[in-house]
Formats: structure tokens, C-alpha cells, sequence
């Protein structure tokens, strides 16, 4: 086994919403068909159906004249959600003054002033907040906890990304352990994150999609609250979609610029967990890492299965990436397997050869 150790800041985590599934969390997929059972069988809800059907339809249309089909479209809940979004915008959208007119089902369905879009998307994001991505017990996520391990055995503070809006992390590594950005005052500050602080947390946690209990106040300033549930939909500071990250305010823009600059810095490795390299705008920052070092390699978790299953997967991620397959390794493991079972510096380091530049061979221990 290769006897390397790592700088700091050469590992760099990104999390995906697999890595919560095992804690009961629902991964967007899923939570697409939990919207589709709740428009046939819940009477709240089934006001929404046809827009629903009609929003859907359009989606896989839209894929279908590129010669995407089937299993093959991209379709969760956060596409979904960020085509509400857009269609919210009507006439203040960009592309409003280069269409002709909206689809007539669309108007149909869509109701005076497109207010069911709104009331729809509202209904998403509010269920998503109280129920989706929430746990009565975080016990179930307490395999997130050998992240606090690992970073103790690492030695320097830990660069974890999350795409994910739940709160697995911080309950199980615990608040005074994990930096979000949050400073006493509940207010976001970037300066937080400066690697330069006398007293740094072991975890830096960069959540690049927002969380269940961020908010914006009347400011546009993002806040932090005690009680998520108390927070307006309208005023929760989540990211849906996969093609507009880059928002012109913070924390957005600076947490996607942090994603680039980690891992096009320092990274040797960077480990993906639960992440399904479906989000073109990850992908293109990872795509451009990879591409910088040669030597830099990814490691991807892509959930249980079998030798074949982490093959398909390889072949998958590389061809999304458009990068070559040696860069990439694959584990056919659980996200708790993975945290509690192989997440040590041993193992990790013997992804590399002992010979590779950019890392310190461990010294041997002189006897007294």
C-alpha cells in the first residue's frame, strides 16, 4: 500500500443527494415521483395535474428533438421546479420578445396571469422544506459523523461541497464543527471561509445549492433561521435547475467560484459521493480540473452494485466529463459504507503511486 500522506486542501469532497438517501432523504428523482403520486391520490393536490402533464410532456418533447428519449432525459425535481420558475418570469424573460406566443394548453392550464404555476411551485418547495429533506430522527444520518474522524486524521480543515439542501451534516458533525458562512448575527459572510483564520473549523461547508433554512430578508441579504418552517417559500434561499448557478448576488456566486478554485488549485482528489454528474455546470468545473493535472484524479461513489455496475459507471462519468477513464475511479459502495468503512487516509492515498510529485511521502518515525 502506497505510504503518501496529503497536503492541505489536496482532498476535496463534493456531496451529492445520494449520499442522504440512506438516511431516508429522497434523491430528486425520487421526489419527482412523489409529486406524480400526490397529483393522482392527494385531493390538495391534484388542482395541479394538468400542468403537471402538460409541463412534463413539453420537458421530454424538448429532449426528444435533440434524440434524447426514455430513461435517457434528465428529468427530477429540480429541473422541474426551475422550469416553474422561468415560466413565472412570462414577459419578463429574456427570451419573451422572440416568441411568438405561449402554447395554448400552457395558458390552458397555467390559469389567469400563470398564478397555478406559482401556487404549484410554492406547493413543491414547501413539502421539499417540511418533509422532503428533513428528518424527525438524525440519528439515521450519524455515518455523516466520520467525516469529523477524517478530518482529525487529515489534519487541516476539511473542503466539503454539498448540492444538497438538507441538514445532515451539521446534526451529525455538529454545529460548532461545520462552517456554512453563518456568523453570530445569522447573517452570511464570505469571510468566514478565509483558510487563514487563527482558529479554523475542522469542516468548511460550501452548500452550493442553498438550504432548507437559509432565507432572503427584505434586504436581499441571506439569513439563517433557527425554524426553517417558519420561512416563507417565496423567501427560502434555495437554487433549482441545473443551468443558472451563477447568481449575480452571494452566496451563490462565490460558492461556485470556491467549487472552481479548489479544485483547480490545490485538489489531488477529489471524492464524489452521490452525485449523478447530471448538472452541466458541475460538470464543466470538474471537466476543467481534471483537464488542468494530469495527475489529479476523481473518485466517485456511485452507490451499491456490483464490479460491471462500477465499470458502466466509469464509462459514464468519463464520457460526461469528456475526460479520459485513468483519471477516474469507481466504487460501487454505499454512501455509509463509504464514510464508515473506506474514508481513511490509507486508502485514499493508495489511489496514487508513490512516486507522484505533488505529494510528501510520509517520513519514517525516527525510534527514541
Amino acid at each position: 500500500m502506497s505510504n503518501i500522506v496529503f497536503k492541505r486542501d489536496e482532498i476535496i469532497l463534493l456531496i451529492g443527494a445520494g449520499a442522504s438517501v440512506e438516511s431516508g432523504i429522497p434523491d430528486s428523482n425520487e421526489m419527482v415521483r412523489k409529486v406524480e403520486d400526490l397529483i393522482q391520490n392527494d385531493d390538495d393536490w391534484k388542482c395541479h395535474r394538468e400542468l403537471y402533464n402538460c409541463i412534463k410532456s413539453s420537458i421530454f418533447h424538448a429532449d426528444g428533438i435533440e434524440g434524447i428519449f426514455g430513461n435517457s432525459v434528465h428529468f427530477n425535481i429540480e429541473r422541474f421546479v426551475n422550469v416553474l420558475e422561468e415560466l413565472q418570469r412570462k414577459e419578463r424573460h429574456t427570451l419573451y420578445p422572440f416568441v411568438g406566443a405561449w402554447t395554448p394548453k400552457l395558458i390552458e392550464v397555467a390559469g389567469v396571469n400563470f398564478r397555478n404555476i406559482g401556487l404549484f411551485r410554492d406547493s413543491i418547495v414547501k413539502i421539499l422544506r417540511d418533509e422532503w429533506v428533513v428528518l424527525r430522527n438524525y440519528h439515521r444520518a450519524d455515518y455523516y459523523s466520520a467525516l469529523t474522524k477524517f478530518q482529525q486524521d487529515y489534519g487541516y480543515s476539511l473542503r466539503t461541497f454539498s448540492l444538497n439542501y438538507d441538514l445532515c451534516i451539521e446534526k451529525a458533525c455538529g454545529s460548532e464543527s461545520v462552517q456554512t458562512g453563518f456568523s453570530s448575527a445569522q447573517y452570511w459572510d464570505w469571510r468566514l471561509f478565509d483558510e487563514t483564520s487563527d482558529d479554523p473549523v475542522p469542516i468548511l461547508l460550501y452548500k452550493l445549492h442553498g438550504s432548507v433554512d437559509w432565507y432572503s430578508d427584505k434586504n436581499d441579504r441571506i439569513a439563517w433561521s433557527e425554524a426553517p418552517s417558519s420561512i416563507k417559500s417565496d423567501e427560502m434561499a434555495m437554487i433549482f435547475g441545473t443551468s443558472y448557478k451563477l447568481q449575480y448576488v452571494d452566496p451563490f456566486l462565490f460558492l461556485a467560484y470556491e467549487l472552481r478554485r479548489w479544485t483547480l488549485d490545490s485538489a489531488r482528489l477529489i471524492i464524489a459521493i452521490g452525485y449523478g454528474f447530471n448538472d452541466d455546470h458541475i460538470n464543466g468545473i470538474l471537466e476543467q480540473s481534471l483537464r488542468a493535472d494530469e495527475n489529479r484524479k476523481l473518485l466517485a461513489i456511485v452507490g451499491p452494485g456490483d464490479e460491471q455496475f462500477a465499470a458502466d459507471q466509469k464509462k459514464r462519468i468519463s464520457k460526461s466529463l469528456k475526460i479520459d477513464s485513468s483519471q477516474i475511479v469507481t466504487r460501487a459502495q454505499g454512501a455509509r459504507e463509504f464514510f464508515e468503512e473506506h474514508l481513511t487516509i490509507p486508502k485514499l492515498s493508495s489511489l496514487f503511486t508513490d512516486d507522484e510529485p505533488d505529494l510528501i511521502p510520509e517520513l519514517p518515525i525516527s525510534p527514541d
